[in-house]
């Protein structure tokens, strides 16, 4: 009886070479989700190597180096699947090394940018599609690379989540992501 269902879509893998987007798994998806009624949400993540920075770590997953890019690819999929989708969410834990790598490193201030022109493209295509700010990981507290200290690792939720407040991330989201899984235990922590 639940109404809505979320999506991840990892952008990399869509669309590996610029204006080639692979979209069979939107197609069957979208499609179904439609037909049986159901909200749905795209979580969208994961810049493909073309777009980022150069000297980023492709290793580890990150934003594109022009956030234009990001937003003409959601332009994109708002066009293909007029009136069939009801939120977009902009990124996924970008608080944590691993999912927001760039050579500037973690920056809650970045995100609000990448926030902002993710907002603005979805706002031109269909106004009515909800905005949701990327859930932060909940790691509870800061951590550092031991070899290089200025390099932050993940960043403890609360501080990032104060971080994209002053940056004014407020004004570029209609509701903001949580997890509400982890009870602030960091990365690094096994399952058991």
């Amino acid at each position: 009886g639940l109404p809505w269902v979320k999506q991840q879509v990892r952008w990399g893998l869509l669309d590996p070479e610029p204006g080639n987007i692979d979209w069979s798994l939107l197609d069957l998806m979208v499609p179904a989700a439609s037909a049986k009624g159901l909200k749905l949400m795209l979580s969208v993540v994961t810049a493909p190597d073309w777009a980022r920075p150069p000297s980023a770590d492709l290793s580890k997953h990150g934003p594109p180096a022009d956030y234009q890019d990001y937003a003409s690819f959601l332009t994109a999929i708002l066009q293909r699947y007029p009136g069939q989708l009801h939120a977009i969410e902009v990124w996924n834990e970008q608080n944590i090394d691993r999912e927001w790598s760039e050579p500037a490193g973690l920056s809650a201030a970045r995100y609000v940018e990448l926030l902002g022109t993710a907002q603005r493209a979805v706002r031109a295509v269909d106004p009515g599609v909800i905005v949701i700010s990327g859930a932060l990981s909940p790691v509870g507290y800061t951590n550092t690379d031991p070899d290089n200290p200025a390099r932050i690792i993940f960043m403890d939720d609360f501080d990032y989540f104060d971080r994209m407040v002053a940056a004014g991330f407020l004004n570029y989201c209609d509701c903001v992501g949580a997890h509400h899984n982890g009870i602030n235990m960091p990365p690094n922590v096994v399952w058991d």
